[in-house]
């Protein structure tokens, strides 16, 4: 299949449970695995209007974090009428273990108890990503995860868009979503282990509203890392070694048909957009 695209597209992604989600400005699409081979989604995104939240920095990120929310819980809705409950019996058991390990340090001071209780929360979530490595029901979300990167490599590439190709390509993307993710922990948890030595409503208040800050101020971290201090990705591309896997064919061909169908409603998307305002451009003009 040739690379028959424009290039400069801004692509993202996400991996899935049983497939691959692509993203672009204008169009989204999802290929699922399923029994008869791969399942395409793919439909365009509502035109909307800049946010001028969008402009600020530090809070910048919030408008893009709900805007897709929605796609988010459209692409993990399990397929074929399945129920999600071997996820929700994972996220049970993990919350069961990190309060257990929480009551367990209640005994030692403040400080230590603070401390202590983030190492192993972290400790505990890095211990599990490792170990669903070993899991191939869950294993295989990590294996679509390379899948996603190789297809967008090769295409920022300029590549053909094969699978044989993007299996060429890096695992590991600097505008992955785990680099936001691994940096905000590296700022959060220290506020963290200082919101709960301080005592009273805002020890409260300071643990529980740090996330967000830490997550806006990781942003701009992040972006300032795309463009000229590239040091500050390397935690995000370490951990992206627990996250991303070599994808095996399926995994790869999913990558290429989500990026190959959201490119194509893109383009559609935006031809048809530019003869709506050359249209109306002509009736202004009459």
């Amino acid at each position: 299949m040739a690379n028959a695209f424009p290039l400069g597209i801004r692509v993202g992604g996400a991996a899935l449970p049983d497939g691959v989600m692509m993203l672009t400005p204008l169009a989204c699409a999802i290929a699922r695995e399923t029994p008869a081979g791969l399942a395409i989604d793919t439909f365009p995104l509502p035109a909307r209007k800049p946010n001028p939240l969008e402009r600020i920095p530090f809070v910048r990120i919030i408008p893009k974090l709900v805007g897709q929310m929605s796609l988010v819980v459209r692409g993990w809705k399990p397929g074929g009428g399945q129920r999600p409950t071997t996820i929700l019996a994972v996220a049970v058991l993990i919350g069961l273990i990190s309060t257990g390990l929480n009551l367990s340090l209640t005994q030692l001071p403040t400080a230590w108890h603070a401390a202590g209780s983030s190492v192993l929360q972290l400790a505990l979530f890095f211990g599990l990503i490792g170990s669903t490595r070993l899991v191939p029901r869950f294993g295989r979300i990590w294996r679509f995860h390379g899948g996603e990167h190789q297809a967008i490599a090769a295409y920022e590439s300029g590549m053909d868009l094969t699978p044989e190709n993007a299996r060429t390509r890096t695992l590991y993307h600097p505008r992955c979503g785990t680099n936001l993710a691994t940096l905000a922990l590296i700022i959060m948890v220290p506020c963290m282990v200082v919101g709960s030595m301080l005592s009273g409503i805002l020890g409260y208040v300071l643990t529980l509203a740090v996330p967000l800050p830490a997550l806006c101020v990781a942003f701009e971290i992040i972006m300032l890392g795309q463009t000229r201090l590239r040091a500050v990705l390397w935690p995000g591309l370490a951990f992206q070694r627990l996250t991303v896997a070599m994808p095996g064919p399926t995994e790869s061909a999913a990558g290429i048909a989500a990026l190959c169908a959201a490119l194509t409603e893109h383009v559609r998307v935006e031809a048809g957009r530019e003869g709506q305002v050359a249209t109306a451009g002509a009736h202004a003009a009459q």
